[in-house]
């Protein structure tokens, strides 16, 4: 006698004949909490990885909106006439992304330059420069090269300079160049203050500057 059987064993038996979407009904329905398990792992994972980007796009324009601050803040306080380093400081330290506060950092270190406080500007350049690449390395290399030629150290300068100019990585250089050429001149190295005018002639030929370049250049070989 054929043993008859049930429905319920009758829909665990593969059915060859079984459409796609009644596969998947019949999968969901033996594997319930498995799925529902899934679906909410995946929600979650969909969920904080939103709120991470949304966090970090909302720290992005924060930090920005507090370096604008920092260069309004040098605007109106060299207006009147004041040092606005402590103020900068201050916000500077508020900013915990490394990029942003290299930006914030070499602002700093161009205003301790410009109020003559060599010691801070320096450290402040070497910091962003061991901290950073690309422009932000390359900035700090030129800063720090001023700095040490505003203290007199020029070989230091130079070696910034030449330093700035090898790398060259879309860097404007014309004043690079220039200031190399100066420290040549004030370290009495006269020869390679002009090499460096002649170079700057080729490299820079047809620019409005061209004709101070030549004018140096008679200057030193009187």
């Amino acid at each position: 006698m054929a043993k008859k059987i049930s429905r319920k064993e009758l829909l665990k038996q593969p059915d060859q004949f079984l459409s796609s979407t009644d596969k998947a009904m019949l999968f969901f329905t033996n594997n319930r909490s498995t799925v529902i398990g899934s679906i909410v792992a995946i929600l979650i994972v969909g969920l904080s990885l939103v709120g991470y980007q949304n966090y970090q796009q909302s720290q992005t324009m924060k930090f920005e909106a507090m370096y604008f601050n920092m260069e309004e803040i040098v605007s109106i306080e060299e207006a009147k006439g004041n040092n606005p380093e402590s103020q900068l400081v201050k916000i500077r330290d508020q900013i915990s992304d490394e990029s942003h506060r290299n930006r914030a950092s070499l602002l700093l270190a161009d205003v301790y330059f410009q109020y003559g406080n060599f010691d801070k500007a320096k450290a402040t350049y070497q910091e962003v420069r061991n901290n950073s690449r690309g422009l932000n390395h390359q900035m700090a290399n030129v800063g720090l090269g001023y700095t040490h030629e505003a203290m007199g150290e020029f070989k230091k300068a130079i070696d910034l300079f030449k330093l700035a100019i090898d790398t060259n990585d879309n860097f404007p250089l014309f004043q690079v160049y220039w200031s190399l050429a100066r420290c040549h001149e004030n370290n009495k190295d006269t020869s390679n203050a002009l090499l460096i005018l002649r170079e700057m002639q080729i490299k820079f030929s047809g620019r409005a500057e061209s004709e101070k370049i030549e004018n140096q250049i008679k200057q030193l070989s009187a």
